[in-house]
């Protein structure tokens, strides 16, 4: 069956394969050393991938690109846990009155895969398949709690924690004590972190091992939204975690 494979698509899905495990992208020299090949082949691959928007390039690094993340979120679309989560997105929105959202885990960030907005939308609140930084939103932070929290130094080492607000946490103990405290309660809370004067809150999703593999939240004006009302919103957003988890799996409530 290799007679049949053309080198060039192979060496591209390589390529694509290697950038996917590299939150923090790699220089074309770095690309060069990786598959072994002459540099005129990977400058031909890299620009073509680029043209396709399947790459792109952020100064001097290499990144996945955003029809890439759109085809994975057509694949997402189709995952039974997503589809099942929709109603429940829906009715956290209704019930609670904020904008209701769902996000995975994709190479260092939080990917948006489903929004539902209340009837007085932000006009800050994440679309499907935007992807909000982890130190600082609600589902990033469920998702550096219960997937990445041993491997922060790492996560981090070449890039620094990015200052979007006067709230924002940027320095990695403190992240790690807020994490520690995200573990405690079962949810995160993005206090005007991201944007000024909005606070967001997020439950971790499971799947029948156990395993984070989504996170449920709301987004709301801090005004509306207010400390006071963050345990009683957490239960709502809790409950309907435990929802989503018991639809997909077919357990009995």
């Amino acid at each position: 069956m290799e007679r049949y494979l053309i080198p060039g698509v192979v060496h591209a899905c390589t390529l694509i394969r290697i950038l996917a495990n590299q939150i923090n992208g790699m220089t074309s020299v770095q690309i060069e050393a990786a598959l072994g090949l002459p540099r005129t082949t990977v400058f031909r691959l890299l620009r073509t991938l680029c043209a396709e928007q399947m790459i792109e390039k952020r100064e001097k690094k290499y990144f996945c690109g955003s029809d890439l993340v759109n085809i994975g979120l057509q694949l997402i679309n189709g995952d039974r846990l997503h589809q099942v989560a929709i109603p429940h997105v829906q009715r956290l929105a209704l019930r609670t009155g904020h904008t209701a959202h769902l996000a995975v885990p994709h190479h260092g960030s939080a990917l948006i895969v489903e929004v539902f907005d209340s009837p007085h939308p932000l006009k800050v609140a994440s679309r499907p398949g935007m992807r909000a930084k982890m130190h600082c939103s609600s589902t990033g932070k469920i998702f550096l709690a219960f997937l990445y929290y041993d491997n922060l130094d790492l996560m981090f080492a070449d890039q620094p924690l990015e200052q979007c607000t006067p709230k924002t946490i940027t320095e990695l103990p403190a992240l790690r004590k807020e994490l520690q405290r995200v573990m405690a309660l079962g949810y995160a809370v993005d206090d005007q972190e991201y944007h000024n004067d909005v606070r967001c809150l997020a439950v971790p999703v499971r799947d029948n091992h156990g395993v984070v593999v989504a996170a449920i939240g709301i987004t709301a004006p801090a005004m509306a939204f207010t400390q006071a009302q963050i345990p009683s919103v957490a239960a709502q957003v809790k409950e309907a975690a435990c929802a989503i988890y018991r639809d997909t799996y077919q357990i009995s409530a």
